[in-house]
Order: C-alpha cells, then sequence, then structure tokens
C-alpha cells in the first residue's frame, strides 16, 4: 500500500480503534504482525513491515491497477476513502486460499 497522505491519516485516525484482546473463540486480526516483507508490494523492501493492529470494523474504497499476479497485485494499493455506509460484513475479511479476487478478468481478456 502507498503511504497515507497526512490527511488521510487524520481522518481515518477518527474511524480506527485499537485491537482489544480477542475473547475465546473470538476470530483474532486476519493479518500477522508485522506483516510478511512480500505483502507490502515493495520489492525492494526485505525486511518485515511493522504496523499498528486495529480493530478490523472500517471498510475502504482502493485503487488497484488491474495488473494481478501470484495471488497478489503488482502495484501498490492506493487508499481512496472511508466506506461509513457499508459494514465489514458487507465485504469478506480475507480471501480464500489461492483465490483470484478478478475471477471473471482472465477470461474476458
Amino acid at each position: 500500500m502507498h503511504p497515507l497522505a497526512t490527511p488521510q491519516r487524520l481522518e481515518l485516525a477518527t474511524l480506527l480503534s485499537p485491537l482489544r484482546l480477542p475473547r475465546r473463540g473470538a476470530v483474532t486480526h486476519p493479518w500477522p504482525e508485522p506483516l510478511p516483507a512480500a505483502r507490502s508490494g515493495q520489492v525492494d523492501r526485505p525486511e518485515p513491515l511493522p504496523y499498528i493492529q486495529v480493530e478490523p470494523t472500517v471498510v475502504a474504497d482502493i485503487e488497484v491497477d488491474t495488473a494481478y499476479e501470484h495471488h497478489r497485485w503488482r502495484h501498490r494499493v492506493r487508499y481512496a476513502r472511508p466506506r461509513t455506509d457499508r459494514s465489514v460484513g458487507d465485504v469478506p475479511l480475507v480471501l480464500g486460499e489461492g483465490e483470484d479476487p478478478f475471477p471473471d478478468y482472465a477470461g474476458s481478456a
């Protein structure tokens, strides 16, 4: 993901909450901490990417290049805006292993 601009950080800061300790049997955060280097989309970054886990309760629009390979976008994702009109229940938190987010794209190209 591209680094967020200061106005984007400030906007998101009002919407995000620190991760609470999971209750017994509750789902934990869907991403490992730190993120493996390959997940950041930065080829020149060999070390893991530290970040602060937050409650996964905010839905956001993102902008992505259609270049998708090896089960990831080839170029870094750009944050566009929060979607306060959506709930995390409206979108999957994690795709299934090997699941293509654009299943119909290859067939239409």
